[in-house]
């Protein structure tokens, strides 16, 4: 499992720009078959409860959010 991210890296967000709404936002698990949240940037995983209401720095949109979903298919 990927070490556990620094506070540091992550600013709190009252908007809707939260590591949860990241492209980058991912779930890990453990060898008990625990899911903990993540970060496929930073390649670690997110303090518990950190995902909803905060961000990095390097935050970026998901695409399906910015691009419609599946614009593939018209």
């Amino acid at each position: 499992m990927a070490p556990p991210m620094e506070r540091s890296v992550l600013r709190p967000s009252r908007s809707l720009m939260t590591c949860i709404t990241c492209q980058c936002f991912r779930h890990q698990t453990d060898d008990d078959g625990t899911t903990h949240p993540a970060c496929e940037l930073h390649a670690s995983t997110i303090p518990q409860g950190h995902h909803l209401n905060h961000r990095c720095h390097q935050w970026l949109p998901r695409l399906e959010l910015k691009i419609g979903w599946c614009p593939e298919a018209a």
